[in-house]
């Protein structure tokens, strides 16, 4: 018979008169990994608070290690025992792996700390992964991957019986992703529980026991490994992938190249070379995240090369020291714009036309210039472009702003950061549509990410990047062999894990 770890029973939840949670129901057995599949966020923030810690209630029960824990009537406050690994760390960063995880932990009542034997203590589950971290490393100097590596092994060393693993294939590598994934399916066969939580059934297949279809704060449907495929999958996500966002791009012989990159080196980049056609959408996937970093401080002029030429138009990139990567013809649109790309205390049109001056020397932002502006953007906008409370705005509209203000600037070429970074589907197909509406007019859409995502919807040409080199470059006509690939890497894992280098 399964032991139940979590069950999750008729839970409704009310915020602010709007109802987050509709009647929801979810069971958890010992040592599953429950994939959790959203296809969109609402309620999802909700739901994971409500199983981390045991907060008032609208209607339905909680339990936990088959014991009531919460319920409509009464709510404790009292956290469960349960670990959230997510993109947000949260280890000390200026404490060492060891003191995170044995002198934070709770009833720990030494005096004396002797970190020789903690460090031994922790090379022993260490050892069992095959990793080479060193306990006495500080938290600061750790790579993302080895951050949620030093959680999930907290978690484990302090009992915790159920771990939500959240989004973590949006910030760290595709070769991480299935070095981690391989230690949730080792620890799961120890008896550890695992809640998954993706955007992406592709992803949820890969190593979940069974998946939860999410939506309004409602599950759709429990889908059993039998079921792992895109025709289960299809009445959810058809209205997504149905679209019409595939560009029948010219050919490719007729194309000019934009961005070149000759033998660049940088501390990640091991002599790339490769080039850019004007008005494509080029992909470049980076396998271990080293190089993305170093590509956005290229673009945006923070430092050059260490030796190689980057070209723009034919031209050096970086003659003229004094000019703007605006100016030059260079826009960016960073992970997550709506946190970090929009100013709240301003206006809708104040945001759309903030970089217009800031291209345009000396240009007067006048009335009249305005009232044209909102004449022309007003039909791919609507009536939020004379909002002046950004807050109560959806995330539609928010990320129009971001990437309408490009529009407007019209550069030659715009880097994406991870664009698809928590967005949940249909969003991410907004997305894609407003890429394309930067290729409609001509601009060169350059996307920045660590996995595939939906990106080859609208993309022209995929770079795939490798230990700092370009390892393969793919076509659009190409594309169905880049699916064959990313099939295999997404086969099921080896139980033999591959031993992560410490540097």
């Amino acid at each position: 018979m399964k032991e139940e770890i979590l069950r999750l029973e008729n839970l409704t939840q009310v915020k602010d008169e709007v109802l987050l949670l509709d009647n929801f129901n979810l069971h958890i057995f010992k040592g599953e990994i429950m994939g959790l599949v959203c296809l969109n966020d609402h309620g999802r923030n909700s739901l994971m608070e409500i199983i981390c810690q045991n907060v008032p209630i609208h209607f339905g029960r909680v339990y936990f290690n088959d014991q009531l824990v919460n319920d409509y009537i009464h709510s404790s406050m009292s956290r469960n025992k349960v670990a959230l690994i997510e993109k947000q760390s949260k280890l000390v960063e200026d404490l060492t792996v060891v003191d995170n995880i044995f002198v934070l932990r709770r009833g720990f009542k030494k005096y004396l700390i002797n970190k020789k034997v903690l460090n031994s203590q922790f090379q022993i589950f260490a050892k069992e992964l095959e990793l080479s971290i060193d306990g006495k490393e500080y938290i600061c100097n750790l790579s993302p991957f080895e951050k949620i590596v030093v959680e999930l092994l907290q978690a484990i060393i302090h009992g915790v019986k159920l771990i939500l693993v959240k989004d973590i294939s949006n910030f760290i590598s595709a070769a991480d992703l299935k070095r981690f994934q391989s230690f949730i399916q080792y620890y799961s066969k120890q008896g550890y529980s695992f809640i998954y939580i993706c955007n992406h059934h592709e992803e949820a297949f890969q190593i979940c026991s069974r998946v939860s279809l999410m939506e309004n704060g409602k599950i759709l449907k429990v889908l059993n490994p039998n079921e792992f495929n895109d025709a289960m999958m299809a009445p959810y996500i058809a209205e997504f992938y149905n679209n019409n966002l595939i560009n029948n791009s010219e050919n490719n012989s007729k194309k000019q190249g934009i961005l070149s990159f000759e033998q660049v080196y940088t501390k990640n980049f091991r002599g790339i070379s490769f080039t850019v056609q004007k008005g494509e959408c080029s992909v470049i996937l980076d396998v271990n995240n080293t190089v993305l970093t170093d590509i956005m401080e290229l673009m945006s002029r923070e430092k050059q090369p260490d030796f190689g030429k980057i070209t723009l138009d034919g031209k050096d990139y970086y003659n003229r020291k004094n000019k703007s990567a605006l100016k030059k013809g260079i826009g960016f649109i960073n992970e997550q714009p709506t946190k970090s790309m929009i100013f709240y205390n301003s206006s809708y049109l104040d945001n759309l036309i903030f970089l217009v001056d800031q291209k345009i020397s000396h240009i007067r932002i006048s009335k009249k210039l305005k009232k044209s502006i909102i004449q022309e953007y007003e039909p791919y906008i609507g009536k939020d472009i004379y909002e002046t409370k950004l807050s109560s705005l959806s995330p539609f509209s928010l990320y129009n702003l971001v990437y309408y203000r490009l529009h407007l600037c019209n550069p030659k070429i715009v880097f994406c950061m991870q664009p698809f970074y928590n967005a949940d589907m249909y969003l991410r197909k907004h997305i894609l549509f407003l890429i394309n509406e930067l290729k409609q007019k001509g601009i060169t859409v350059i996307l920045l990410t660590v996995s595939l995502e939906d990106s080859l919807m609208v993309a022209d040409r995929v770079l795939i990047f490798e230990e700092g080199r370009l390892r393969k470059e793919y076509l659009k006509k190409e594309f169905s062999k880049l699916e064959q690939m990313k099939n295999q890497i997404n086969s099921p894992i080896n139980p033999k894990f591959i031993p992560l280098r410490y540097k």
